[in-house]
């Protein structure tokens, strides 16, 4: 591909996504599922437990490879060590489950479908269900769910895959089914059904140079939405109109959105926060049965106030502290 062609794919892609991640007004009564699907919110977990982290980094690590001079003496073969590494770099692309899950959960928050931890089940017929719990979802099955809620939010998400992923391909390089030679890329399918098949360079090199831009995309997305909700750190946003609690974004050390902390007006709090140490989640939970996430407040007032079902008459709210020391308020 031309630098002109990356360059006008790489924009395509970014129109087709960016709406996902960075929608005109989040807000609504289930804006919990938005952040929940950012911040691929499943249980508590200790350090070391996130594939995700681990996939960008062999990602990363391939793809400085591809930019190396590689030394002849230990790489004779230079440009077919390139594509092999390629090759290696696609299927790692392919499979990779936390993309698939959070373009899944943006387009159900988008589509007013929930959140779930496994964003797939609820589109699966219950044959199919119990097969995904036994074997998991390939990558073809994922992004035709990808596909059909693109379609019903009116959003050209699912055009992407047509682009990017060749079954046919994936299978051949997972199962270690291929010749590279002058003549192009070749498979033969397999010793018993036999399914050969053959692809040209030029076409095989659009799709993984397609695949590249893709994840690097998201990738950049990903952390451009959390760098938008960080620039909100240290501040109480009103949350729940009802209960008058309010939203604290949690950030990283780079001032990345890591996670939230609901300050309610009784003085508790419900956090979650994902950091490279692992998962804190406190007074929070994925309520699966209603697709979203469920807070656990300490207690309702017996006789309420008419500021919040959580204030005793005549109380005055309490909140607590953010993360920079300081007490907020509610503020309409």
């Amino acid at each position: 591909m031309t630098e002109e062609e990356i360059s006008k794919t790489r924009e395509k892609y970014i129109n087709f996504l960016q709406p996902l991640f960075l929608p005109p007004d989040p807000q609504n009564k289930n804006v919990i599922n938005y952040f929940a699907s950012l911040l691929r919110i499943v249980g508590m977990e200790d350090k070391g437990w996130d594939p995700h982290l681990e996939s960008r980094a062999i990602l990363e690590n391939l793809n400085s490879i591809l930019q190396m001079d590689l030394p002849e003496n230990s790489f004779p073969d230079n440009e077919w060590t390139k594509w092999r590494v390629g090759l290696l770099m696609y299927s790692h692309i392919v499979e990779m489950d936390a993309p698939y899950e959070v373009l899944t959960n943006l387009l159900r928050f988008k589509n007013e479908k929930g959140y779930s931890p496994n964003p797939f089940l609820l589109f699966l017929t219950d044959r199919q269900k119990k097969s995904a719990i036994k074997y998991g979802l390939n990558p073809k099955q994922k992004i035709g769910i990808i596909k059909e809620l693109s379609s019903e939010a009116g959003i050209n998400v699912g055009d992407i895959f047509d682009e990017i992923y060749n079954p046919d391909l994936r299978n051949a390089i997972s199962h270690s089914d291929y010749i590279l030679s002058n003549e192009g890329f070749r498979s033969r399918g397999g010793t018993i059904n036999g399914n050969s098949f053959t692809m040209s360079l030029e076409n095989l090199g659009e799709i993984l140079v397609k695949s590249r831009i893709f994840m690097s995309t998201f990738f950049a997305l990903e952390s451009k939405t959390r760098n938008e909700w960080g620039k909100q750190k240290h501040k109480g946003i009103p949350f729940d109109p009802n209960l008058k609690a309010l939203i604290e974004f949690l950030v990283n050390g780079e001032d990345q959105m890591c996670g939230f902390k609901i300050h309610w007006p009784n003085n508790s709090d419900s956090v979650y926060r994902r950091t490279e140490d692992g998962i804190e989640m406190t007074n929070c939970d994925v309520d699966m049965g209603n697709a979203t996430i469920s807070f656990s407040i300490s207690s309702y007032a017996r006789e309420p106030s008419s500021f919040s079902p959580l204030i005793e008459k005549n109380d005055s709210p309490t909140y607590s502290e953010l993360e920079n020391g300081v007490i907020p308020e509610w503020k309409n």
